[in-house]
């Protein structure tokens, strides 16, 4: 039964319906589940696809629709068997340098940011050797008060779309 791949970005912006007038899924519980779910597919943990088929979670009043749950488990239960990483839009050094990250009191230093953003642009260009397991290992400085810094929301879901790119690329 062949689905569509989802990137880790897409799974961890998985949301569900709620469950009126009856039980469903602990929501805490799924979303957790998630979290773990998307980091195994962009490659920072090891998850067998019988995790995903074992998992239970609590039921409680107002939770999320189990079946629409359980069909998009079975969906990733697929992804993690076949080791399916589809490519992003991120088709080249420009893709890269477009993407406009908002600025945040509390946030990552926007040089180091700058720095490493322009690195990953000249490697999907072919003058670089970046692979995703740098990219899964990058950490920056973080900023307060007056030096304002890029939101740490929007560099990690960055971070994520490069490493799931070099990733479909084999790197």
């Amino acid at each position: 039964m062949p689905f569509a791949s989802l990137s880790p970005a897409q799974v961890r912006g998985t949301s569900f319906p709620r469950r009126r007038g009856g039980k469903g899924y602990d929501p805490a519980q799924v979303n957790a589940f998630l979290l773990k779910v998307a980091d195994a597919l962009a490659g920072r943990t090891r998850m067998h696809p019988d995790e995903v088929r074992r998992v239970v979670f609590t039921e409680l009043p107002g939770g999320y629709d189990q079946r629409l749950v359980d069909d998009f488990l079975t969906r990733m239960e697929w992804q993690l068997r076949e080791g399916s990483v589809p490519p992003t839009g991120m088709r080249g050094g420009a893709d890269v340098l477009a993407v406009k990250l908002p600025r945040a009191s509390n946030g990552y230093d926007r040089g180091e940011v700058d720095a490493f953003v322009a690195r990953a642009a000249a490697s999907l260009d072919g003058r670089g050797r970046m692979t995703s397991s740098e990219v899964r290992h990058t950490r920056f400085s973080t900023t307060s008060g007056l030096r304002r810094g890029y939101q740490t929301r929007a560099v990690d879901a960055l971070l994520d779309e490069l490493e799931q790119e070099f990733r479909s690329r084999g790197r």
